[in-house]
C-alpha cells in the first residue's frame, strides 16, 4: 500500500518552518543589558557569563570587545561576522587588570 503524496506536505512544511526559525534568530534587545558592568568590581568571568564570547580579544584577554546593536527595545549583542556590521551601533571595549577585574569600559559609537 502506498501513502498518498499529499500527506508529506504538512511534515515538509513544518520542517522548513523550523529550519527558517533557527536560521533567523533575531537578537533579543534589553535596555538593561549593560547595567551590571561596573569599573573596579565586575570580573571578566561575569562579563563572559552575561555577554557570551567577545567579538575580539587583545593582550592575553586583558581587553575584550563586543559588537553592540541597539533598537527601540534596547541593546543586544551582535554575533561576530567578518563582513556584517549593518546592525552594529557600538563597540563595547572592556579593559581588565591581571586579576581579571574590570578597570574601565567604554561604549564607542560605530559608523
Amino acid at each position: 500500500m502506498t501513502t498518498p503524496r499529499h500527506s508529506y506536505f504538512p511534515a515538509a512544511g513544518l520542517a522548513l518552518l523550523l529550519l527558517y526559525a533557527c536560521a533567523t534568530n533575531a537578537p533579543v534587545a534589553d535596555p538593561q543589558l549593560l547595567d551590571f558592568i561596573q569599573d573596579g568590581t565586575t570580573t571578566r568571568d561575569e562579563i563572559l557569563l552575561n555577554l557570551g564570547q567577545p567579538s575580539a580579544v587583545f593582550q592575553d584577554e586583558a581587553i575584550l570587545t563586543y559588537r553592540i546593536g541597539e533598537d527601540k527595545r534596547g541593546y543586544f549583542i551582535e554575533v561576530p561576522s567578518a563582513s556584517d556590521w549593518q546592525f552594529v551601533r557600538y563597540s563595547l571595549v572592556l579593559v581588565f587588570d591581571a586579576k581579571g577585574t574590570l578597570q574601565r569600559h567604554n561604549l564607542v559609537s560605530v559608523r
